[in-house]
């Protein structure tokens, strides 16, 4: 199993996430959504090579989509860096 860390970018991406959820659709449905994303990203301590290498970035870095937000993290062998937490609809070329 991997351990899983975080870069500032993407704990401010998680707290952005929750805060815009949170104004959106109310607690409960943020709080479920969050959960889920947050399972999401637990289940690549297990599964780390699960996701898809995104094109065209450098360096590499690999992503799962959850719902609407792609988990964009690296893999060094023992620990997956979660680099961003990213809407699908935004340029994520553009935010690294």
């Amino acid at each position: 199993m991997a351990d899983i860390a975080f870069r500032k970018e993407a704990s401010a991406d998680l707290a952005g996430i929750q805060a815009q959820s949170v104004d959106q659709f109310g607690t409960d449905a943020a709080r479920d959504y969050l959960n889920g994303l947050q399972a999401a990203i637990m289940r690549l301590a297990d599964y780390p090579l699960m996701g898809t290498v995104y094109p065209g970035l450098r360096p590499p870095v690999r992503f799962v989509a959850f719902r609407r937000h792609h988990v964009l993290y690296d893999f060094d062998g023992t620990t997956v860096l979660i680099v961003r937490i990213l809407h699908h609809a935004m340029d994520v070329h553009g935010r690294f």
